[in-house]
C-alpha cells in the first residue's frame, strides 16, 4: 500500500493522479466548480476513458453546467443528488477512484474556493480500499437512481478469469492479482449457485490462501469441463479478428471522412468564392478560341474543350451555389463529430446482416450527407433511429467457422482497400494544397484578387480584337 498526505497544492496533485488514469475514473464531492480539473476530465473521456461523477444538485454545481455539458459530450456521466430534501441524506462526500486502484480523499471540494482554505487528501494506492469506495460510490447512485438492468454472468469468461488468476499465483505476481481480484468481484453476482463457489476462491485469495485457492481452482474447473459444451479455440480466435477487423475499418472510415469532408466544404467554398469569376474567365477564354478556329483549324480540337470545359465547370457552379451549409461552432462541431461517429458504428454495412446490407448502405449514404453539410438534426433523426435497434448486429448470427472465414477474408479486403484509398485521398494535389493553407479567409482573398487580376487583362485582349 502506498499513501501520501498533501496539504498544499492540492489541485495540482489531483490533477497529476487524474492524468495517470488509464481506465476509469469515479468521483463523488458535494462541489465541483475547478474548470482545470473539469478539463483533464474532458479529455480523459475524448480518450475513451470511462470518467463517472455523482454531485450535489444545487446552485454552486448547476452555474458550472457549461463544463458539464462539454464532459458528457465527451462521453462522460453526472448523476446529480437532490440537495435540501430532508427525507434524502445529504451527499457530503469527497473522494475519487482511479483505475480501482488510487483512492483520493480527504476534506478538499473541487471548487476554485477551495484552493484558499486549509485543506487535506491523501492518496493512497491499495486495490481493496479502492473496490469498497467503488462499492459505496455504487450505493449511492443506486439509493437515488433507478438501478441499471444487471446483465447476467458471462461463466465462461469468469473460468477463464480464474485460469489467469491461477497462473499469476504461481508467477507470484502479487499486484496483478490484486487487479485481477477487483475484477472478478465486480463481474460476479451476489446471488448465484453457481457463483458461491468462485465467491469462496475469492475469499480464499483475499487471505492469500494461495495454496488452497490453485487446488480450488483446479477443482472448480476440472469438474465445469467434464459436463461443459466443447468450444472451440479457433472460433473464439475468429470472432475476436471479425471484432478487431470491424474497429480497424471503423477507425479509418471515420478518418476517410473527415478528409473528404474537408475537400467537400473547401470545393463548396471555392465554388462560391471564386465561381463567378473562373466562370467568366473560361467563357472568355471559350469565345476566344471559338473566334481563332474560324481561321485556324488547329485551334478547334481546344476550341471544343474549352467549350466542354466551361459548359462542366458552369453545371458545377449552378448546383453547388445553391447548397447552403449550417455554420456550427466548436463545440457544436465536436457534438456533431461524437454523433456521426455513434452513428456510422450503427449502419455500416460492414456490421449488419446480410439481409439488411442495402438498406445500411442506404442509410450510411444519407448519414454521411447529413455529416458533410452540418445537419445536426437529420444525424440526430438517424443516431435515434439506429439506437432504437433498426439494425441486427451481424456478429449474432455467425456461428460457423465457415461463415467466419469468408468474413475475415472480406473484411481484411475492405480494410486493404480503405487504406488504399486513404493514402491515395492524402497524397491529392488538392489535400496537400487545403493541409497548408492556415487561413481560409486569407487565402481566397488573395485567389479572388488574382483572378480579378486574369480576368481584367483577358476582357481588354477580347475588347482589342
Amino acid at each position: 500500500m502506498k499513501t501520501q498526505a498533501y496539504f498544499d497544492n492540492i489541485q495540482q496533485e489531483i490533477a497529476k493522479e487524474l492524468q495517470k488514469a488509464e481506465r476509469t475514473i469515479i468521483i463523488a464531492v458535494a462541489w465541483f466548480t475547478d474548470i482545470h480539473l473539469f478539463s483533464i476530465l474532458c479529455n480523459k473521456a475524448k480518450n475513451s476513458i470511462q470518467v463517472q461523477l455523482l454531485l450535489m444538485d444545487d446552485d454552486i454545481n448547476n452555474n458550472s453546467n457549461r463544463e458539464q455539458e462539454h464532459l458528457i459530450k465527451a462521453g462522460g456521466k453526472i448523476w446529480k443528488i437532490p440537495a435540501g430534501d430532508e427525507s434524502n441524506k445529504l451527499m457530503h462526500n469527497k473522494f475519487c477512484v482511479i483505475d480501482d486502484k488510487i483512492v483520493i480523499n480527504g476534506s478538499y471540494n473541487w471548487t476554485v474556493k477551495a484552493r484558499n482554505n486549509h485543506e487535506s487528501i491523501t492518496v493512497i494506492q491499495d486495490y481493496d480500499l479502492a473496490l469498497q469506495f467503488v462499492d459505496e460510490f455504487n450505493a449511492i447512485k443506486q439509493y437515488y437512481f433507478e438501478e441499471e438492468k444487471q446483465i447476467a454472468p458471462d461463466y465462461a469468461k469468469l473460468h477463464n478469469r480464474l485460469e489467469v488468476l491461477k497462473n499469476i499465483i504461481l508467477l507470484e505476481d502479487e499486484e496483478d492479482i490484486n487487479y485481477q481480484i477487483s475484477k472478478l468481484k465486480r463481474a460476479l453476482p451476489t446471488h448465484d449457485n453457481e457463483a458461491a463457489e468462485i465467491w469462496q476462491i475469492v475469499y480464499e485469495i483475499e487471505k492469500k490462501h494461495y495454496g488452497i485457492v490453485v487446488t480450488k481452482i483446479n477443482e472448480y474447473i476440472s469438474k465445469r469441463r467434464s459436463v461443459s459444451i466443447f468450444i472451440d479455440p479457433e472460433i473464439a480466435a475468429m470472432h475476436l479478428e471479425v471484432k478487431a477487423l470491424e474497429l480497424q475499418i471503423t477507425s479509418l472510415e471515420d478518418e476517410k471522412t473527415e478528409i473528404e469532408k474537408i475537400l467537400y466544404l473547401f470545393n463548396l467554398r471555392h465554388d462560391k468564392e471564386l465561381g463567378d469569376l473562373i466562370l467568366k474567365i473560361l467563357e472568355l477564354r471559350q469565345a476566344k478560341l471559338k473566334e481563332e478556329a474560324k481561321t485556324d483549324q488547329s485551334k478547334q480540337k481546344e476550341a471544343k474543350e474549352a467549350e466542354q470545359d466551361y459548359k462542366d465547370y458552369q453545371k458545377n457552379y449552378e448546383t453547388n451555389s445553391s447548397k447552403q451549409i449550417v455554420s456550427l461552432n466548436e463545440d457544436e462541431q465536436a457534438e456533431l463529430k461524437l454523433k456521426y461517429r455513434k452513428a456510422s458504428k450503427l449502419c455500416h454495412p460492414d456490421v449488419v446482416n446480410e439481409q439488411q446490407k442495402e438498406q445500411a448502405e442506404a442509410i450510411f449514404h444519407s448519414l454521411k450527407e447529413a455529416y458533410d453539410n452540418n445537419d445536426m438534426q437529420t444525424v440526430n433523426k438517424i443516431l435515434s433511429d439506429l439506437e432504437n435497434g433498426l439494425f441486427v448486429a451481424r456478429a449474432g448470427e455467425i456461428n460457423e467457422k465457415a461463415e467466419l472465414q469468408f468474413t475475415i477474408i472480406k473484411l481484411r479486403h475492405h480494410r486493404d482497400e480503405l487504406e488504399k484509398l486513404l493514402l491515395k485521398l492524402k497524397d491529392s494535389e488538392t489535400y496537400h494544397t487545403i493541409s497548408n493553407i492556415n487561413d481560409w479567409d486569407s487565402y481566397f482573398e488573395k485567389a479572388k484578387g488574382q483572378l480579378k487580376n486574369e480576368l481584367e487583362v483577358m476582357t481588354k485582349e477580347q475588347l482589342a480584337i
